[in-house]
């Protein structure tokens, strides 16, 4: 196992990197705010980001928020360069990883409303060799039904974000010929609703099929139809200046990682870049359906698989559809980013983050987190049934002390159910489910410390320092309040669940 996935952090680097946060963060530029926007409201975004970053190591974050009745307020926060401690600003570039799929759905729905490809059309028209390619519809590609496997699983690609020094480069070329060399792993077309990065990436192919362009041009021509001056689709690794620098950890302390993602990583599944304040332009137009037809658009939004068990899904046709709220989160080595509009109300709440370790069981505190924090708690109600107990009171806060040994004792799989101080989301279906944790957690030899514990929300974060047979890097633990106790956090117990190569009734 990598040593990305179970590690310890510097205690000096922590203090460094908070000291940083504190600094930079309060005075971070505040671009083009309006002045109008509630102080209190304001007080709260900035309260949440600085916890956030705290608790998950964040160098720096951007946060927008439109509001038709209150105003807007876009803000970055600490900084876009550790090396040379460069303020973050909203117009820094960031890679927006699976945005980018809503850009190639729109480019694929507009040739659609043109008449010049339908959504019924198979994939052998336009892409050979493909499993199952002359079954698979555009359709199916567009909604996660295809059965096309994900390449981003793959050993050879995983080793790319999982490793320091890779031993070998993804090229051009690779993706392709994954998937084309491994028919094994395909699926017959809607026999599930499963997220697939190769889906996008063969969308891309047809877009360059149907359009004689390459992929790049089509979608950098539809951003600009956009009026987004600041998204592009890069050539390169390269991005346009200023750069927020991405990272993530392999040892104790952050990686530049910036150039880590070329479009041959991803291809139309997850390659274009953006800023804050275009993805806070873009949302509204995303979410109303902006240079499609009204028909096409009511389609795309249209949830297509209500009983998918994806925790990405429910999914419409290039877009996550949750609750009313309309857009994509996205993640790529070094950033995760969440942009979404809520057409009822007008609302654009839109995040974007400079650190993303793969895989992420080591650090759950992403963007999608960090953005339903902020909307749970200024539109409460808003995400579904729960969500108005975002500022709901919560059991007392350990200290760092308190909380490791807490955790010790429930992640030991030699201290019996009934003895250990803290209990699983997922417990009622599985009261083994912490054990099957703790007992991985044995072959790995992991030990830890918490350093730092910060409560948002009804969620609690500890920060630790740990160490295991990969090495040492950082690790943060989430727990949720529930039933007056903090419990630990369902996701992040089958995050490592699966990591394990097991299997749990909590993680269906």
């Amino acid at each position: 196992m990598n040593s990305s996935l179970i590690g310890r952090f510097s205690r000096a680097c922590v203090v460094a990197l908070v000291l940083a946060t504190a600094i930079v963060g309060c005075g971070s530029h505040r671009g083009d705010e309006t002045p109008s926007f509630p102080a209190e409201l304001a007080s709260k975004i900035d309260e949440i980001a600085a916890s956030s970053m705290t608790a998950a190591l964040i160098p720096g974050m951007m946060v927008a928020v439109i509001d038709p009745e209150r105003g807007s307020y876009v803000h970055a926060y600490g900084v876009s360069d550790i090396a040379t401690g460069r303020p973050a600003t909203i117009h820094d570039s960031v890679r927006i990883g699976s945005i980018t799929k809503t850009f190639t759905a729109t480019a694929v729905l507009r040739l659609v409303d043109e008449g010049k490809i339908s959504l019924d059309d198979r994939l052998d028209r336009y892409v050979d060799h493909i499993p199952y390619g002359d079954v698979i519809t555009l359709r199916d590609l567009l909604d996660m039904r295809a059965g096309v496997w994900d390449v981003s699983t793959s050993g050879a690609l995983f080793q790319q974000l999982t490793q320091k020094t890779p031993a070998t480069e993804w090229r051009e070329g690779d993706f392709l010929r994954a998937i084309v060399d491994n028919p094994d792993r395909a699926t017959p077309p809607n026999t599930r609703t499963t997220y697939s990065n190769s889906n996008f990436f063969l969308l891309g192919l047809v877009l360059e099929k149907v359009t004689g362009k390459p992929v790049r041009e089509v979608l950098d021509d539809l951003a600009n139809r956009y009026g987004l001056h600041e998204t592009s689709y890069p050539a390169d690794a390269t991005m346009r200046d200023p750069v927020s620098h991405g990272y993530a950890y392999f040892d104790e302390n952050p990686t530049d990682v910036t150039a880590r993602t070329t479009p041959a990583t991803f291809g139309a599944a997850g390659s274009m870049v953006s800023t804050i304040s275009d993805l806070a332009e873009y949302a509204g137009k995303l979410g109303r359906g902006d240079l499609l037809r009204p028909e096409t658009f009511r389609e795309r939004a249209r949830v297509q698989d209500t009983a998918a068990p994806d925790a990405a899904l429910p999914y419409g046709l290039g877009l996550m559809v949750n609750n009313g709220w309309l857009g994509h989160e996205g993640a790529v080595l070094g950033y995760t980013a969440d942009v979404r509009y809520l057409p009822e109300r007008k609302l654009t709440v839109v995040v974007a983050v400079d650190h993303y370790t793969v895989p992420p069981a080591s650090f759950t505190l992403l963007a999608p987190v960090i953005w339903s924090d902020i909307v749970g708690a200024l539109y409460p109600g808003t995400q579904g049934e729960g969500d108005n107990l975002w500022s709901a009171p919560t059991p007392p806060v350990p200290s760092a002390d308190e909380l490791t040994s807490q955790l010790r004792q429930t992640l030991d799989p030699n201290v019996p159910l009934a003895q250990r101080p803290l209990r699983g989301q997922g417990d009622a279906e599985d009261p083994d489910l912490t054990t099957r944790i703790g007992s991985f957690f044995g072959k790995l030899q992991v030990e830890f410390q918490v350093k730092k514990v910060t409560r948002i929300g009804q969620s609690l974060y500890a920060t630790a320092d740990a160490s295991s047979l990969g090495g040492k890097s950082p690790m943060v633990f989430p727990l949720v309040s529930s039933e007056g106790q903090w419990r630990i956090d369902r996701p992040w117990a089958c995050a490592w669940v699966r990591m394990a190569g097991d299997s749990s009734p909590a993680c269906k």
